[in-house]
């Protein structure tokens, strides 16, 4: 039987001295690099992509709540109305 261990890195440095921190609101958990001093997350979740923003932005312009946005995509009304304003809609 073979055993895997993965280690884990800063994100920022690249080094190895790390402890768990935690957890953030979403579950994730939390580590704080002790050689840079950096918190957050190991694997933070993928931002969206541009096609997948048009696509968001063009359902919000077709009349479409910014709850039903939320509820249909996954997307954060907070994060939607960040969207709109560096768009200019």
């Amino acid at each position: 039987m073979t055993i895997k261990t993965q280690v884990h890195t800063c994100r920022k440095c690249q080094s190895e001295d790390l402890v768990k921190n935690g957890t953030n609101a979403s579950g994730s958990p939390l580590y704080h690099c002790k050689t840079c001093g950096t918190y957050g997350v190991l694997e933070p979740k993928q931002r969206y992509s541009e096609e997948e923003k048009e696509i968001i932005i063009k359902a919000y312009q077709e009349r479409a709540s910014m709850r039903g946005i939320e509820r249909i995509h996954g997307v954060c009304r907070q994060t939607l109305s960040a969207w709109l304003k560096d768009k200019g809609g």
